[in-house]
């Protein structure tokens, strides 16, 4: 493989960085362990790397990718999906909508069980579904459930969670009244912040409910081990109504935070699937020494950064798009990532809702720089720092925090790179690195000025973004707040329609656009390695990468 022999527009430090990332040398070709396609003798576990540790497995408190990968297993909703990411009947066998759209009858299964073997009931959801739109559990994702019938009033705090639409009948039937309809609420349905948990032990624990000694749960798996910062074992759930067609026994989680580290696990046959990969090389290298083992799939989901509106200069809107256009975000993605990924301007994945708001940006006046080259761009830029006041004699000096791993580290020195040639050294960066479970703490405590985020879509719907950016949200990281755009989301939440959802969805992006909240980078893409006695894994159409292990198999 050729090393990339010119990097454009950015400094000697940053080109030297690019150049060995590009040249992969740290790539031996694969052992015989990495390409045997035989099962190994009396293997009856799978271990699966895990980019993180994970922060934790209660369903109303996830956030993130890493949990809801155990979660996945561990829980199932009403709804399940299939691996095209479609709703299909999870504990709910049926369920049945009336002809105006607002209320969903859902028939539970009467041989969906916990893993204590008692029967999960109509009740168990109600408490669920109540307990994560209640303000005191802090449910960061509790906004995807504001079309039940009075979610938005409780999560701010303005009606009492026991007024929720949700209504057990019967034992095995759960009534939803939705305040208006949601073409997508069946998918809503089966993000885990929908999950049921059992009543019994969440009272009795408290927060220590999700321990292994006190959990309970009702997915195909259930919790035996938890190390704290170490491996999380989980074991096939005896009373799941699908047991008979749950093949593997056990799931081993391993918490890797570096892409090099797992990638070496794999090749000695430790791992049999990393959550991504060392991005030292390119996706076209990893698949002729991989062939099949290599997993590269497009990605609804993009990687960008807050603002802090409340801090210094960064309130200032000319400040925040001075720094949004002088990213070259083509020499990010074409000499550090290298894996699929591209260019992003909006706040919403190119291909989200089969890519109708991919070109956004372009239909915006304040966006014009895109098309221009970059060193019109870095002018016009400096221009705005001018007028913002500052300069080499008043810097502007700016804190990006990131969480840890090899790649967000190169990230942030590349853009602290090209804002140093950009405002020729008016622009101070400093970098400030913490591990996951902190990190998370810092983004939710607003305790940042610019910090990298991903967001992986739930579901195929530009809300699933826009969500963030709402007044008050638990996922709006950046504390600002608007009401135009919260008008157009809220319209557009409430539309019968989708040509009108689409339409206010589009106007409440023009709106967080318009004032630079959020500096986007790129395009997600996913990429792993999985053994090739794996089996039951279908990734083509999987473009959320959720996966169950109850799908998987060992090929004898």
């Amino acid at each position: 493989m050729n090393c990339v022999k010119n990097i454009l527009r950015i400094g000697a430090g940053v080109a030297l960085a690019l150049s060995l990332v590009a040249c992969g040398s740290g790539n031996k070709e694969g052992s015989s362990s990495s390409s045997a396609s035989t099962l190994p003798a009396g293997k009856s576990a799978l271990n699966v790397a895990l980019g993180e540790n994970i922060p934790t497995i209660d369903p109303a408190l996830i956030s993130d990718t890493t949990s809801a990968r155990v979660a996945y297993d561990l829980f199932e909703g009403l709804i399940s999906e299939d691996q095209n990411n479609n709703p299909v009947p999870g504990v709910a066998k049926s369920w049945k909508i009336s002809d105006d759209g607002l209320v969903y009858t859902f028939f539970l299964r009467e041989d969906a069980k916990w893993s204590n073997g008692k029967p999960v009931t109509a009740e168990d959801f109600v408490f669920a579904l109540e307990r994560s739109v209640t303000p005191k559990t802090t449910a960061v994702m509790g906004v995807y459930l504001n079309a039940i019938k009075n979610a938005t009033e409780i999560l701010a705090g303005k009606k009492d969670p026991s007024t929720l639409g949700v209504k057990a009948i019967n034992k095995t039937t759960l009534e939803i009244t939705l305040a208006h309809p949601q073409p997508f609420f069946l998918s809503v349905m089966a993000q885990s912040i929908a999950y049921p948990v059992y009543p019994p032990v969440v009272k009795k624990y408290g927060k220590s409910w999700i321990l292994p000694e006190h959990i309970v749960t009702n997915g195909a798996y259930k919790l035996k081990t938890w190390v704290t910062n170490g491996v999380m074992t989980v074991v096939k759930n005896p009373y799941y109504w699908d047991a008979k067609n749950v093949k593997i026994e056990t799931v081993h989680f391993y918490p890797i935070a570096s892409p090099s580290d797992a990638y070496n696990q794999y090749r000695s046959g430790r791992l049999d699937m990393t959550y991504t990969l060392p991005q030292n090389t390119t996706s076209e290298h990893y698949k002729k020494q991989y062939g099949d083992q290599f997993v590269n799939v497009t990605q609804l989901g993009t990687y960008f950064y807050w603002m802090n509106v409340k801090r210094p200069g960064l309130d200032k809107l000319d400040v925040r798009k001075a720094l949004t256009m002088s990213i070259d975000r083509k020499a990010i993605v074409n000499h550090i990532l290298q894996m699929g990924q591209t260019p992003l301007y909006g706040i919403v994945p190119d291909g989200i809702q089969d890519g109708i708001y991919a070109d956004l940006y372009k239909k915006l006046p304040s966006y014009n720089w895109v098309s221009w080259s970059m060193d019109k761009r870095d002018q016009e830029a400096r221009k705005l720092l001018e007028k913002a006041g500052y300069s080499k004699d008043n810097l502007l000096e700016i804190t990006i925090s990131y969480n840890t791993d090899p790649t967000h580290l190169l990230i942030v020195q590349a853009i602290a790179q090209m804002w140093n040639s950009a405002f020729d050294g008016a622009v101070k960066v400093k970098m400030l690195n913490e591990e996951w479970k902190v990190y998370l703490q810092t983004l939710n405590k607003g305790n940042f000025e610019i910090a990298r985020q991903g967001w992986i879509a739930d579901y195929n719907t530009a809300s699933n973004f826009v969500s963030m950016y709402v007044c008050g949200s638990s996922s709006n990281r950046g504390q600002f707040c608007n009401k135009k755009l919260d008008q157009y989301y809220y319209a557009g939440m409430a539309a019968t329609n989708t040509k009108v959802y689409d339409e206010n969805m589009a106007k409440a992006m023009e709106v967080a656009m318009n004032n630079y909240y959020t500096l986007p980078v790129y395009n997600y893409s996913y990429f792993r390695l999985v053994k090739p006695y794996v089996g039951g894994y279908d990734y083509s159409g999987n473009h959320l990468d959720h996966i169950y292990s109850k799908w998987l198999y060992f090929k004898s």
